[in-house]
């Protein structure tokens, strides 16, 4: 029996600090950066290191805590899509008033060669956990789906505040161009195009606008430049159900009009023409009667159109 513990006390003694120090050395991939905070028993939880990507085997000391944070470029999805981060479509009043839905991708940066922006960053949203979908919950380093959480959870009131602005600065019809049909119904059936316009300087006005105002707002939010270059595309803009209906009976009315001004064209282009060809008849009686000929069906034989007039076939 004594034997027996002392045994188990030898294997104890040499394998548990095995174990420990094993643990205490990591390495950062080619995406990832590590802060490495203090987790020994007689550490505090202070951040010890900050650890670059692609980085070689480093000791990290005994019970120390990895958090791996994005070093690649990394998104966020405003969409109703199910993989998006936002999980629902941002309806943001444009200048005249239309309601509308935007879905777009916003690109950045993580600061990730800054050790003091990332040690500052673990600091203020590495210790905490936020929300995911089911009622869970994960930290900002647990993953793509602690990292999509944090993003959603902090980001999602500034990004539609951001939309809301820019968006709000410019007129439906500059980001759709059908939103004139319902502004004004009554317009001409072909309208005239102006070659100075161009939809796309205005998203792209729109992104520039909605960049500018991002970098500004998501450093004050988040307290230090963690999220940089950030780069907003505009992939939709959804009209309301009553606007996009308006829009359709304008065109199915103009599509009418159309069709019925291409009719009045080629009944004053006949007409046109059967007054110059009976002008030429008048002229030439004997012209007129050669036509008839032509136009006498196959196998028939005799033509009398009048006292005194008469074709016979062979």
């Amino acid at each position: 029996m004594v034997g027996a513990v002392v045994s188990l006390t030898v294997l104890l003694v040499a394998v548990v600090p095995g174990f420990a120090f094993l643990s205490g050395f990591t390495k950062a991939d080619g995406g990832h950066v590590i802060v490495v905070r203090n987790g020994g028993p007689f550490d505090d939880n202070s951040i010890r290191q900050v650890i670059q990507p692609n980085s070689s085997l480093t000791s990290t000391g005994l019970f120390s805590t990895d958090h791996p944070y994005p070093s690649t470029q990394r998104n966020f999805k405003v969409s109703a899509a199910e993989n998006a981060d936002s999980n629902e479509v941002i309806n943001v009043p444009t200048k005249d008033g239309v309601l509308v839905g935007v879905e777009g991708t916003f690109y950045f940066d993580v600061n990730y060669t800054d050790e003091k922006v990332m040690s500052a960053f673990d600091d203020r949203f590495g210790t905490r956990s936020y929300p995911v979908p089911g009622g869970d919950s994960r930290y900002a380093w647990d993953g793509d789906a602690g990292w999509s959480a944090f993003l959603e959870f902090t980001l999602g009131n500034l990004v539609q505040n951001v939309l809301r602005q820019e968006i709000g600065d410019v007129e439906c019809a500059d980001l759709v161009a059908s939103c004139s049909l319902a502004a004004n119904p009554t317009a001409r059936a072909v309208p005239v195009v102006d070659p100075t316009a161009d939809g796309n300087q205005t998203i792209n006005r729109v992104q520039a606008a909605v960049n500018a105002a991002f970098t500004d707002d998501v450093d004050e939010v988040l307290g230090m430049p963690v999220l940089i270059n950030p780069r907003f595309v505009l992939s939709r803009v959804e009209l309301p159900a009553n606007v996009q209906d308006a829009i359709n009976q304008a065109q199915a009315a103009f599509a009418g009009v159309t069709e019925s001004q291409a009719a009045l064209q080629r009944a004053q282009i006949d007409a046109e023409a059967n007054a110059a060809r009976q002008s030429g008849y008048n002229a030439c009686p004997t012209c007129a009667q050669m036509d008839i000929l032509k136009s006498l069906p196959d196998g028939l034989t005799t033509y009398a159109p009048g006292t005194g007039f008469t074709v016979a076939g062979p």
